[in-house]
């Protein structure tokens, strides 16, 4: 992909791929083990996933990884791993455990109360995977343009 074997990428990001698991099914064992939704809020996967753009955007040029282009595909990846996890909880939901991946309030800006989770899997699945990639795509890119300087 972009002239790097698909193994390059996922070595280069696995830290953030693992943490951003381990922060995932934390949150999910969390909420399925009944703490309150005020509580795990806090154990955020976005969080993760905003922290692994700006790392991106900041070592992917100096580390001498690649360019913008090999942004996307580390972007993509780490969509699969958030998005993939939500599907999980939205899913285990569905089969009566209730989670915090499936609570109303957390199901998108879109979503109102009569959203029924097949709906909201499907737009994890391909919104997320795709507007949400490009929007991280681009963040991480800005912070590449004013942060990733080249290596000397």
């Amino acid at each position: 992909m972009f002239q790097k074997p698909y193994s390059e990428y996922l070595r280069f990001q696995a830290p953030i791929l693992i943490v951003m698991a381990i922060v995932g099914l934390l949150r999910l064992g969390l909420s399925i083990a009944g703490q309150p939704d005020s509580i795990v809020r806090f154990v955020s996967v976005s969080a993760v996933g905003f922290a692994g753009i700006v790392y991106y955007g900041v070592r992917v040029r100096p580390s001498g990884f690649g360019t913008y282009r090999h942004l996307l595909p580390l972007v993509f990846n780490q969509g699969l791993v958030a998005n993939g996890t939500a599907i999980l909880g939205i899913g285990l939901a569905v089969m009566g455990m209730p989670n915090i991946y499936d609570v109303t309030e957390f199901r998108g800006p879109f979503a109102t109360p009569q959203t029924t989770p097949t709906q909201h899997a499907l737009a994890h699945m391909f919104i997320g995977t795709t507007v949400g990639v490009l929007l991280g795509w681009l963040m991480s890119s800005i912070v590449m343009a004013i942060f990733g300087r080249p290596r000397r």
